[in-house]
């Protein structure tokens, strides 16, 4: 009775200090999780990195930080330096147009008169008056959704730091010491040390495959259509490299939802050329570069099927905002991997239930 009461009471103070210790922690949570799938799928350059400095875990963890935040960070805050700058630029312009006279001037080019497009609709009048409802109220909308962009943008950017900061601290540490603190938390699970191994070993397996095969190839597909954007006149040109990145993720389709639907504006708008660059770089390289760079990026390493990672993509960009990228399709391979232990671990009940 003794030792009950003893263990019950045991469970509840833990239980209490679980529950304050994630009030504390709430709002770095993302963050030491983010910290924590880095450190997974660098681990190897860690030990190469620590073995030339003749193990000496302090200095190669700081170097290893720093190589990271200048691969990840910066490319990062570069991009959104130039998105924002972007967005901007295109608010300005969308304030300053007098777009009925831009729609009249485009209804009138041959190409849009051969094809037989009706553009009455939007009222055209030669005085260029500002008279057509539609017009005005979908601008309305358009110019105070980028308004809003902008401000939750910058209000952010000091969110950013000091998230950016705690990842990075904690990552020195998670290199450093992450063994040790591994092994402590298998020593306290009830899980064998085996199936502990074979889940850690999952997990960075099948994340990294997953980051290489989908996420990696989607930013140099956006890249890629950024540069041809820029090439040929194409305004907002990282706006929409960045939106390539994300529709490339989208099995079946992919980045075609961009470039496609550009090279075809680009011929009604007279623009011949730049079209045809579009589609063709668009068609030959930017859509089929996957089937070239996915066996170099994977290899045999197994990855999640492509509708789990566009899902858990934009889910976790719900979530957690553009972090999401890379946390939503770890939290997937995490849950598969659980599956599989607990699979294996219940095989012949499975086995028994499913006769």
């Amino acid at each position: 009775m003794k030792n009950n009461l003893n263990s019950t009471f045991l469970l509840i103070l833990i239980v209490l200090a679980g529950i304050c210790v994630y009030l504390v922690f709430k709002p770095f949570l993302v963050a030491l999780f983010l910290a924590f799938v880095i450190s997974q799928l660098f681990k190897k350059w860690y030990e190469k990195i620590n073995q030339k400095f003749g193990n000496r875990p302090s200095l190669a963890s700081l170097a290893l930080c720093l190589i990271l935040f200048f691969i990840l960070v910066i490319p990062f805050l570069l991009t959104t330096s130039l998105v924002a700058s972007e967005t901007a630029n295109l608010y300005q312009s969308i304030q300053k147009t007098d777009w009925q006279m831009r729609l009249k001037s485009f209804s009138e080019k041959p190409i849009i008169k051969s094809a037989g497009l009706d553009l009455s609709v939007f009222n055209f009048q030669d005085n260029g008056a500002d008279n057509s409802p539609q017009v005005n109220d979908s601008l309305k909308k358009v110019s105070g959704f980028i308004f809003s962009a902008i401000k939750k943008t910058y209000q952010g950017v000091t969110h950013f730091i000091f998230m950016t900061f705690v990842v990075f601290f904690s990552l020195y540490y998670l290199f450093k010491d992450g063994d040790a603190i591994i092994k402590k938390i298998m020593t306290l699970s009830p899980l064998k040390n085996s199936e502990e191994s074979q889940l850690l070993k999952n997990f960075a397996s099948v994340s990294k495959a997953t980051l290489k095969g989908s996420l990696v190839i989607a930013i140099i597909q956006g890249f890629l259509l950024t540069i041809v954007f820029l090439i040929t006149g194409v305004p907002s040109p990282v706006i929409w490299g960045v939106i390539t990145t994300i529709a490339s993720l989208i099995p079946l389709f992919g980045a075609g939802l961009v470039w496609l639907p550009a090279s075809i504006i680009m011929f009604f708008m007279g623009n011949i050329w730049q079209g045809i660059v579009i589609i063709i770089f668009g068609a030959l390289v930017v859509s089929t570069i996957d089937n070239f760079l996915r066996p170099m990026l994977v290899g045999k390493e197994t990855s999640l099927h492509p509708i789990l990672v566009f899902l858990s993509t934009v889910g976790g960009i719900a979530l957690f905002g553009l972090v999401g990228v890379l946390l939503g399709p770890v939290i997937i391979v995490l849950l598969i991997s659980l599956l599989d232990i607990y699979q294996t671990q219940f095989k012949d009940e499975l086995e028994k239930m499913n006769q």
